[in-house]
């Protein structure tokens, strides 16, 4: 038989629909179950190799089968990326694990994309917030806190969510009432990325933040402590866009993510407390309440600050 026909045979046999066999391989393979990538990464993954197949049946007018990969036409997908370094970065990611997956069941020989060529990325510092834009967001937050309305008392919880416990925002929307069990005793607990949990500490005002919600908010559906006013849980989108309305209000430009970096970087202020010997303690600490490990503490959170770099620039 042919390689050609085998081929046949074999885009035959995974006819089930080979975008579900591959999800169940990305879920299910060694690498998976040692990372333990979230759900958000595994669906980016697929999002990604989606979309690569969308290009492939609008260039060519046929429907897309991992077998059709190719060196020549997956450097013809990849040109467009190559000025984008980050998106070009993360496909090519997606695509190698399609590939490997691809190359595991027979439906491939060889990795199509060994000459892909190296995007390099330059890291950048990550935005921070200035003294003023920070008070700035607090005075907004405080305001929608004052006006009586419960959505606004619900939106000033998730930035101090974000800002003061240092959550991601999936992990604010995720969190239920039975995450409170510790509040008395100043902490929460959190199932966050990587399947991860952890029992972060918070701040009196922010548990007193969670009490005034609590007396307030409408029974909750799903058992989910941030809620709609119907006690519906809402979705990350719903939270980024109440955030963009406050950071709009405030004439500050910053992602829920930069709340999560300030408290960081005020955690490990805080704690160290004007001693630099204590540096090393604060970073262990800062870890153990955001659920990073000390490495991409170091990497994303204490070098450089856009803040810094910029005031270098006007200081020359």
């Amino acid at each position: 038989m042919y390689a050609s026909d085998l081929n046949q045979v074999r885009v035959a046999e995974t006819q089930l629909d080979w975008r579900v066999e591959f999800g169940l391989w990305l879920r299910n393979t060694p690498s998976q179950r040692r990372r333990q990538r979230d759900a958000k990464s595994l669906e980016a993954y697929e999002r990604d190799v989606r979309l690569m197949a969308q290009w492939y049946q609008a260039r060519y007018e046929v429907e897309f089968e991992p077998a059709q990969m190719n060196t020549i036409n997956l450097q013809e997908y990849f040109v467009q990326f190559e000025k984008a370094p980050r998106t070009h970065k993360r496909k090519l990611a997606s695509a190698r694990l399609l590939i490997k997956w691809a190359l595991s069941v027979g439906l491939l020989e060889e990795d199509p994309s060994a000459w892909i060529p190296f995007v390099e990325v330059v890291e950048e510092a990550p935005r921070d917030l200035l003294p003023d834009e920070e008070r700035r967001l607090r005075a907004v937050a405080e305001a929608r806190e004052s006006d009586g309305s419960l959505l606004g008392l619900r939106d000033s919880l998730l930035f101090h969510l974000w800002l003061d416990a240092g959550l991601r925002i999936s992990e604010s929307v995720n969190l239920t009432l039975d995450d409170l069990e510790k509040l008395e005793k100043g902490k929460i607990h959190v199932f966050g990325k990587g399947m991860k949990n952890r029992n972060p500490h918070v701040k009196s005002t922010l548990a007193n933040r969670i009490r005034l919600w609590l007396d307030r908010k409408p029974a909750s559906v799903e058992g989910t402590l941030i809620t709609d006013e119907r006690g519906q849980a809402i979705d990350r989108h719903t939270a980024w866009e109440r955030f963009k309305s406050m950071t709009e209000a405030a004439g500050v430009v910053a992602t829920p993510h930069t709340m999560r970096h300030q408290f960081v970087m005020n955690y490990i202020g805080a704690y160290m407390q004007g001693n630099p010997l204590r540096f090393g303690a604060a970073l262990k600490a800062a870890a153990q309440e955001t659920g990073d490990n000390v490495e991409v503490l170091l990497n994303h959170y204490t070098g450089p600050r856009e803040s810094d770099m910029r005031a270098a620039v006007e200081a020359m």
